[in-house]
């Protein structure tokens, strides 16, 4: 299963993409995390659908505050990525 979320808010220099990678550090996830032109940030996680919801319930509590809304797309995919990993 791959799910993209979108995070909103103030979510860009605050370290939002550490603590993602922090939190997922955790669970049996791959995917990645990283900034977006726009101001929003994209987290792609890949794995059971279970330990994607946990990883996510953990990534939002831990970033309680800062973002305000997120839109989450989950389809069920081969994993492309090996780890889990920060980009620019």
């Amino acid at each position: 299963m791959r799910c993209k979320i979108i995070y909103s808010g103030r979510v860009q220099g605050v370290g939002f993409r550490w603590n993602v990678a922090d939190v997922i550090a955790s669970f049996a996830l791959t995917g990645m995390v990283k900034n977006l032109d726009d101001g929003t940030v994209q987290v792609i996680l890949e794995g059971k659908q279970n330990e994607i919801n946990l990883g996510r319930d953990a990534i939002e509590e831990r970033m309680k505050g800062y973002w305000v809304r997120n839109e989450i797309e989950c389809q069920e995919e081969a994993p492309h990525f090996s780890e889990f990993s920060i980009l620019r």
